[in-house]
């Protein structure tokens, strides 16, 4: 499948570690600028896959955003082993990420993000959920993959590999969001992959092998923690909204001071200018009656000046 190398729009390079785009993601939730872009960015569908053509059978997480704009964006997430070049990211990855004969050494977990152009189409989907009306934001997406980020940074062939990073995700939200996946895998899903038991190993596992088990605990443990981090990056927005609020009461009581301080010298300029007009309209009439006094003498000297 190809990955775009433009920037996604909502704030995350076409390729960023899973702890970077989260960062990212909370810097821009919090912001007067992009904080509506965020919280508008809703996760509509999910989607587990196997890689179909390759000896790894990398497994990944995909998911279909609807933007606050209106457009549709894909998001494809996924574990890989320290190692992962993102220079060749078609040939290499293939060879370091999921198992394979010399992939028994722990070795740092590259969890990354990419910007994807669509559904794969050759690769098989073990689950597909549509989460339309659960309210799902891009933000809980990234707290649920940060979440399983940081319960285990290592890349372990029998445990924490891509099988469990993309499945641990889609529990987390499942848990945390109550909708369920199993339900929601429709018939043309489970007709698609029914040869898989045939032809292909079925999810967490790699010829044939299960290299991952669902534990219950463990996705109740990470669900609590996905609870705690919602709340409190949740808490971090709202104090910056309430800081952003506090600062625009400050700057319109400042522009109201300002306002009137010029509203007072404008009415003293306006009050001089009122002065001026009837100074010069009192100096009109007074030089209108001077005027005529002067008419008034200048004709009595003349009626003297006949008379005589």
């Amino acid at each position: 499948m190809s990955r775009s190398t433009a920037e996604i729009s909502i704030g995350c390079p076409g390729e960023a570690d899973v702890e970077f785009w989260y960062k990212h993601l909370c810097d821009s939730a919090a912001s007067a600028d992009d904080g509506h872009v965020i919280a508008g960015t809703r996760v509509v569908e999910l989607r587990r896959m196997k890689e179909k053509n390759t000896s790894s059978e990398h497994e990944y997480l995909i998911a279909k955003l609807s933007h606050a704009d209106g457009n549709t964006r894909y998001l494809r997430i996924e574990r890989f082993a320290e190692g992962y070049n993102p220079a060749t990211a078609g040939q290499q990855f293939r060879h370091h990420v999921s198992p394979s004969i010399d992939s028994f050494k722990t070795r740092p977990a590259a969890d990354m993000v990419f910007t994807a152009d669509g559904w794969p189409g050759r690769d098989i989907v073990l689950e597909r959920v549509d989460i339309s009306k659960a309210n799902i934001t891009i933000l809980d997406l990234g707290i649920a993959a940060l979440v399983v980020r940081l319960n285990n940074e290592d890349y372990q062939l029998l445990k924490r590999q891509c099988y469990w990073f993309s499945d641990t995700i889609m529990r987390v939200l499942e848990k945390a969001h109550k909708f369920d996946v199993n339900r929601s895998l429709s018939k043309a899903v489970e007709e698609d992959n029914a040869w898989l038991t045939q032809q292909f190993s079925p999810g967490g596992t790699w010829a044939g092998f299960p290299l991952h088990q669902r534990r219950k605990d463990h996705v109740d443990a990470l669900a609590k923690k996905f609870q705690e981090e919602y709340e409190r990056v949740h808490h971090q927005i709202r104090e910056a909204q309430e800081r952003r609020e506090d600062e625009r009461r400050e700057v319109r009581e400042e522009g109201r001071e300002e306002g009137r301080e010029e509203g007072r010298e404008e009415g003293r300029e306006e009050g001089r200018e009122e002065g001026r007009a009837e100074g010069r309209e009192e100096g009109r009439a007074e030089g209108r009656e001077e005027r005529r006094q002067l008419q008034a003498k200048i004709e009595e000297l003349q009626r003297a000046n006949h008379m005589k």
